[in-house]
């Protein structure tokens, strides 16, 4: 009998660490899982809807400031709208803010380093953009100082957002564009559409839940995991167009889906999920996150704006502060 009750103890003991290892790397799977599906969604839905809008006799204009930049900020929206329903709003803010913050100087550092970018005869459009994207950044600061952003917040961020659609879309309409060839079917396109959303909504699922898990192991808030691992994740659509757009020398492209998509993230996404459900949010990320995406907002207005360039040591510098910002977040953590 006692070397039965021995032989039980041994195999619950052998039974312990393969269920906590399973318990262990389950976050990480879901994180993994989770970044890969918004990557694919992602992908698809940008094909599927921007085919859908030319099949339908929409400028590719339109569609490059509209769908294209919607579509490529449909990670972050996916996942900040979940995480706000979830109850995480700093994991919702965090994730908007970090995935700004990404796309200014990890994004446009990497597409600069790799090829300077050469934006000449596109400044009145950056103009326009650089100031689109500053200015939730200065609502949030100023009406979100306490740490909750109320209903009307939200709507005022909606709003900036609807002024810069409107603006985009009539100045788009201003130039002519050449008649787009568009292969396939239009059922074809709204099957790929759907199942792009289906992936993204279930990639945004498995990384709200692994990423606040993982942030509850940790002992970390859920902002920071917005601002580091989430917004990484959903930042990775915008890597992935700025760089072949650079690659491919539309260097215009490649700004103007950056700078684009950082209005989208703020006032759209930002805006629609704490419409739906006003929240707390950490007051760090308001006093120290948004006034450091606002300054590398400068940063970018400042080299692009002087010659109409990101040359590749500018490129380095932008690296250089987001390593920077990289070492703060960890002094925050530790």
């Amino acid at each position: 009998v006692l070397l039965s009750a021995e032989d039980a103890l041994t195999a619950n003991d052998a039974r312990i660490p393969t269920a906590m290892t399973f318990e262990t790397v389950l976050p990480w799977l879901l994180v993994t899982g989770g970044i890969l599906c918004l990557g694919l969604g992602g992908s698809w839905l940008v094909d599927g809807a921007s085919r859908i809008a030319l099949k339908l006799g929409i400028s590719p204009m339109v569609v490059g400031l509209t769908v294209v930049g919607f579509c490529t900020s449909m990670p972050e929206f996916s996942v900040s709208l979940m995480a706000d329903l979830r109850g995480s709003g700093g994991l919702s803010l965090g994730n908007a803010v970090g995935s700004n913050i990404m796309n200014l100087l990890l994004v446009l550092g990497i597409s600069a380093v790799l090829i300077p970018i050469h934006v000449v005869g596109s400044l009145r459009l950056l103009y326009r953009d650089l100031a689109f994207g500053l200015v939730p950044a200065v609502v949030l600061m100023v009406f979100a100082r306490t740490g909750f952003i109320s209903r009307p917040t939200a709507l005022l961020l909606l709003a900036i957002f609807a002024v810069f659609i409107v603006t985009a879309v009539l100045k788009a309409k201003g130039h002519s564009d050449r008649p787009a060839v568009v292969t396939g079917t239009l059922p074809r396109h709204f099957a790929l559409t759907a199942v792009g959303i289906a992936v993204l909504i279930g990639g945004s699922e498995m990384l709200v839940i692994g990423g606040v898990d993982l942030a509850h192991r940790f002992g970390v808030s859920e902002a920071l995991v917005g601002l580091t691992v989430v917004a990484f994740g959903t930042s990775l659509p915008e890597l992935a167009t700025s760089v072949v757009a650079v690659l491919k020398g539309q260097s215009e492209i490649g700004v103007g889906n950056v700078l684009g998509s950082n209005v989208f993230n703020l006032g759209l996404v930002v805006g629609t999920a704490f419409a739906m459900r006003p929240a707390a949010v950490p007051i760090n990320v308001i006093r120290w996150d948004i006034p450091i995406l606002v300054a590398a907002t400068f940063i970018v207005g400042l080299f692009v704006l002087r010659d109409g360039r990101i040359n590749r040591w500018e490129g380095g510098f932008m690296l250089a502060v987001f390593a920077a910002y990289l070492v703060f977040l960890g002094i925050r953590i530790a």
